[in-house]
């Protein structure tokens, strides 16, 4: 007897679950970017850095007094960022991670950046 096997996010899958969207960004600079929107089904996003700079990442908003507000950080005031380190660092974001994200680099400009989004 022969069937198909496949998992979840495998080429194979018939659903929603395409093994994420894979965004590339070539333009990081020390002034935030939007590098992705909200997406209320998102549950998982990792961040790469290829480059030879570190990159901070952030929510576009953060909830203060029980309301969302637009987040603007920098390089001198990075509380609320989680650092991707250059040479290959890696950051991955689970669970609560809806909301729209931006990255700016520590220092220099056309810093590369890797992002996937999943629903899996």
């Amino acid at each position: 007897m022969s069937g198909i096997f496949t998992g979840v996010g495998s080429p194979g899958t018939l659903s929603s679950a395409s093994g994420g969207a894979v965004s590339a960004f070539n333009n990081i600079s020390t002034s935030p970017i939007a590098v992705l929107g909200n997406d209320p089904a998102r549950k998982k996003i990792t961040f790469h850095n290829p480059g030879t700079i570190d990159i901070f990442v952030a929510p576009a908003s953060i909830t203060t007094a029980a309301q969302d507000v637009p987040f603007v950080p920098s390089v001198g005031s990075p509380g609320g960022c989680f650092l991707v380190y250059a040479n290959g660092g890696t950051l991955i974001i689970e669970g609560e991670c809806q909301k729209g994200w931006q990255a700016f680099s520590r220092t220099g400009s056309s810093q590369p950046l890797t992002v996937m989004s999943t629903h899996v």
